[in-house]
């Protein structure tokens, strides 16, 4: 049988062809998830602050400008599993059932079995980071989160830094289930670990970027 999976200079038009491709692909699937496509660009947007940021602060990842490009770009698909599940789970405004909440969970697992059943080549590093950032941006540093319970550094720092811009985008926009809050309160809450505990030199990042008000 011929090998379909494709090459990156296969699938290159250039790069901004693809940064194209995948916020819109990122924009469709915020409109099924009933969120503005507003979201992807705003997690786009903060985890290239975040990392750029935590650049300067340490050289523990040594990541340069093509590594914060791609995984900047990869987080517009972070939350492609939502596709598979239903409306009335992620339209419901009121609190959801363990049940729901169970099945929502799943999305990270289902986001990664779709990136990883994709027939492309599953080497090329912005396929590779698109599989970390949708299955583990749910994951948090102490090892509460989900699918897989990673703590620390065990968590790529692709999928902390999506992580932490998802929980601040999604908490000062307005949902179906609540109204946003202010940019000071959401980032007092994320510092004092209300929202779950993330990389504290990517807490240390948030920080220095927020100072001047809403970061994006």
């Amino acid at each position: 049988m011929e090998d379909i999976r494709l090459s990156t200079a296969d699938r290159q038009g250039g790069m901004g062809q693809a940064d194209l491709m995948v916020d819109i692909l990122g924009s469709i699937i915020e409109f099924r998830n009933g969120e503005s496509a507003l979201h992807v660009i705003k997690i786009r947007k903060m985890t290239e602050l975040l990392l750029r940021q935590l650049c300067l602060k340490t050289d523990r990842y040594s990541l340069n400008e093509t590594d914060i490009q791609r995984i900047s770009l990869a987080s517009a698909i972070h939350d492609i599993g939502k596709i598979a599940i239903s409306n009335q789970i992620l339209d419901k405004q009121g609190r959801l059932t363990e049940e729901e909440q169970s099945i929502v969970r799943d999305h990270a697992m289902i986001g990664a079995g779709m990136v990883r059943d994709l027939p492309i080549d599953q080497q090329d590093p912005l396929v590779r980071t698109a599989y970390e950032i949708c299955r583990w941006h749910h994951e948090r540093y102490d090892g509460s989160g989900y699918p897989d319970g990673l703590k620390g550094d065990e968590i790529p720092i692709s999928a902390q830094a999506v992580g932490l811009a998802d929980v601040y985008s999604t908490m000062t926009a307005d949902r179906i289930y609540k109204k946003a809050l202010r940019h000071d309160v959401v980032i007092g809450m994320l510092l004092e670990g209300q929202c779950g505990v993330f990389h504290p030199e990517l807490l240390a990042c948030l920080r220095s970027v927020s100072g001047q008000g809403p970061v994006v």
